[in-house]
């Protein structure tokens, strides 16, 4: 259950940014039996890789005001598209919700049911990459542009990265609309090794759950979808 560098990092963030409190007394229990009443934050994120026949999903729920995650009671559960996650133990002792969805397009909705009278569905779109043409080298540290079928969300906010992957570390590029174009610009620069090496490029989409539902007030989702290929570094010089 994979998920690349840039989502891993934005979770640890979200994660973290909920246990501040827990890390202040290391003796505290990091998670709560949801109670099936207090307001929940739930904390949603999908990651699809072109090429795979499925998609990783992970779901974290938090009582926000105490700093705690929550485990689900026996009479709460949570699916997505239908397929129940299964929990296990996240960063620091808290709760994590995980599975894989065979889905590569369209809709993944998750259903969390906390007991018999409390409930709530949120319903996310897989974001299309549309991506016309991947690039085959690049010349540090200039930026890379690349075509692609951009379209807006009137919903949340939408980003688009690059990561080169070298066997020393991963090298990230961030980019800025510029009409038909992505124009990936380089977030450090840093000496690169001259050769052929892997590289992503993903878009991302984040969704304050309070803009699509009135059951949330809080909580908010992350849909990434991204594609593997092989870039050319060339010599600076």
């Amino acid at each position: 259950m994979k998920m690349n560098r840039r989502d891993i990092c934005l979770y640890i963030g979200t994660v973290l940014t909920g246990s501040l409190g827990i890390m202040k007394n290391s003796n505290a229990e990091a998670w709560v039996i949801d109670d099936g009443e207090s307001e929940i934050t739930p904390i949603y994120t999908m990651t699809h890789t072109d090429g795979q026949d499925f998609t990783f999903v992970r779901a974290d729920f938090w009582f926000w005001d105490s700093k705690k995650s929550i485990k689900l009671a026996p009479t709460g559960s949570i699916t997505v598209n239908g397929i129940e996650l299964k929990g296990e133990s996240g960063l620091r002792g808290t709760i994590t919700y995980v599975g894989k969805v065979p889905l590569t397009e369209g809709e993944l909705t998750f259903k969390l049911i906390r007991n018999a009278k409390q409930s709530m569905t949120h319903t996310f779109v897989l974001p299309t990459l549309n991506i016309l043409e991947y690039p085959k080298s690049y010349k540090p540290h200039e930026s890379i542009r690349v075509p692609v079928k951009h379209t807006l969300s009137a919903l949340g906010k939408t980003t688009y990265d690059m990561i080169i992957r070298t066997p020393q570390r991963e090298f990230d590029l961030t980019s800025q609309i510029q009409g038909d174009y992505l124009d990936f610009i380089p977030i450090i620069k840093l000496p690169l090794p001259v050769g052929i090496f892997e590289a992503r490029i993903f878009k991302q989409h984040r969704t304050p759950l309070r803009d699509i539902s009135d059951a949330s007030k809080t909580g908010w989702a992350v849909a990434s979808n991204g594609k593997n290929f092989k870039v050319e570094i060339l010599d600076p010089n």
